[in-house]
């Protein structure tokens, strides 16, 4: 997978790599609707979904947007998959805001399959206060590294299996027929073998699969109904790693269990999502604030 050229709504600044654009309130109601979350929050205009700004941030998808390109650093490879995504919120993203982001290479790590590359993505105000990170890690499948390369040790999400001992709550999740062209359509995101059967066979599956970001932002919107009591302004972090294709027209459901308190005191989350039976997200972690407004977005 060679990350494609964004179709991009944004306008790059006159700082190479740094990006800008505006919040529109539309565009928010029609991520919340390609995302098939009903939260009422959105449509009133003082809210907006947690992974919504990795809409935004495709415009920094391709490698020759980075300096140096990390593909200086990798032989080998066959393909790459969309591995996880950690999105850690900092302040308030408003409806008709105007926002800025830039990103960095923040590590490349060798493990068995292949190499992880991670982008930190940070969206801020216009005055630079940060407002979104977006970890976004790709996995390079068989590729190896050489020469010198940052290493970098993500986050830590990992489910902690004494949680499953204390679920709390759990959602359905309906997933339409035209998902992945919705998704598409406010995203740019029109991955071929969400697009298009025959290339979805031709790449080893039955049929279309959904984006990785369509399937990451119908678990935010069940995470912020289920474990946030609709507040999407409590939600701090939400994490996940991706671990089968999610498909158009079979129901994903979201699990969530009580996983402790974070050291400052935040409802910790682990989560996941089935589909079928197959876990298509795994490793999710959500951290909610008891108060709205304490982290988010």
């Amino acid at each position: 997978m060679t990350p494609e050229e964004a179709e991009l709504t944004a306008e790059e600044d006159e700082q190479p790599g740094r990006f800008s654009g505006r919040v529109d309130a539309d565009a928010v109601f029609a991520y919340a609707r390609a995302t098939n979350d009903p939260n009422p929050r959105y449509l009133a205009g003082d809210a907006v979904p947690v992974a919504f700004t990795a809409t935004l941030v495709r415009s920094l998808m391709p490698w020759s947007a980075f300096t140096p390109d990390p593909m200086g650093f990798v032989d080998g490879w066959r393909g790459g998959v969309h591995g996880q995504h950690d999105i850690h919120v900092h302040g308030q993203v408003k409806q008709g805001q105007h926002v800025q982001w830039a990103g960095e290479i923040a590590g490349l790590k060798q493990n068995r399959g292949g190499v992880l590359v991670t982008r930190r993505i940070i969206v801020s105000d216009m005055t630079g206060a940060p407002l979104v990170e977006h970890l976004w890690t790709d996995f390079l499948m068989g590729a190896t590294l050489r020469g010198d390369h940052v290493e970098w040790s993500l986050p830590d999400h990992t489910f902690p299996e004494e949680a499953r001992s204390r679920p709390c709550a759990s959602r359905a999740v309906p997933v339409d027929r035209d998902q992945a062209f919705r998704y598409a359509g406010v995203s740019s995101d029109h991955a071929p073998h969400s697009m298009d059967d025959e290339v979805a066979r031709e790449q080893g599956y039955p049929g279309k699969i959904l984006q990785g970001m369509c399937t990451f932002g119908l678990c935010c919107g069940a995470v912020v109904d289920a474990g946030a009591g609709g507040e999407p302004s409590r939600l701090r972090r939400v994490a996940a790693r991706f671990s089968a294709p999610a498909f158009p027209s079979r129901e994903l459901d979201v699990r969530l269990y009580e996983a402790g308190l974070t050291p400052d005191g935040a409802r910790s989350l682990a989560f996941e999502a089935l589909q079928d039976g197959v876990a298509v997200i795994t490793h999710g972690r959500a951290e909610v604030s008891e108060e709205s407004g304490a982290g988010g977005v």
